[in-house]
């Protein structure tokens, strides 16, 4: 099921099952991604889209309001895979941490929509909307909070730490090193180094369980 459009500047009823609807939203977060904000033009979106231009602004009052529309679909993306890979049925706590972290980063490397929003002119465009990004950054606390609590319940999880704390630092983890691969790009030693922060993670929050000597 799809995640609402949240924010009140974006509540509106767009044409069900719209195929030229859909194709717009694509294209413009291929061209956002690919060329930014200020380079992606509403020709060169409608051209991509195979839609006329005047059709774009039927649906659409602005560029930025076209920008603000993809950046939420996104992010309302970002929240489902962080919450379908938080509901699995896995083995442990421990392994559904792994594949929400790994979904997580993942998701950020394949958008690369997500990458414009680090340029300084993305950042100051949606300085006043911010409520959107945040949503995405508290979907991915919570879901890791509640698998925390799950591990703590089974013994997996340290009860040492404290779990809303250990949340926080995860998804700090995530949302930064994720910002790093969206600027590094997506090459083999990015994608070791996220494998070793993954387990690095995991062994600090894992309880230890004492191995017995089977002689």
């Amino acid at each position: 099921m799809s995640t609402p459009l949240l924010h009140p500047r974006l509540r509106r009823s767009p044409p069900q099952g719209s195929e030229k609807y859909r194709a717009i939203l694509n294209a413009a977060e291929d061209l956002f991604g690919l060329h930014g904000f200020k380079k992606a033009g509403i020709d060169e979106i409608a051209a991509h889209a195979e839609v006329s231009k005047p059709l774009i602004y039927r649906y659409f009052k602005s560029k930025k309001d076209l920008f603000e529309v993809v950046v939420d679909r996104v992010i309302s993306e970002w929240c489902e895979v962080i919450s379908a890979e938080g509901a699995r049925v896995t083995p442990s706590p421990a392994h559904n941490l792994r594949l929400i972290v790994q979904a997580s980063l993942g998701f950020a490397r394949s958008r690369g929509v997500l990458r414009g929003l680090l340029a300084s002119e993305s950042q100051l465009m949606l300085a006043g909307y911010s409520d959107v990004l945040d949503r995405g950054t508290a979907t991915l606390r919570r879901v890791v909070t509640e698998t925390l609590e799950r591990g703590v319940q089974t013994g997996e999880v340290r009860t040492d730490l404290d779990v809303a704390r250990m949340a926080e630092v995860i998804t700090e983890v995530c949302v930064r090193f994720g910002d790093r691969l969206l600027l590094s790009g997506s090459d083999e030693g990015e994608v070791e180094l996220l494998n070793a922060i993954i387990e690095t993670l995991l062994h600090g929050v894992i309880a230890q369980r004492e191995v017995r000597d089977p002689s």
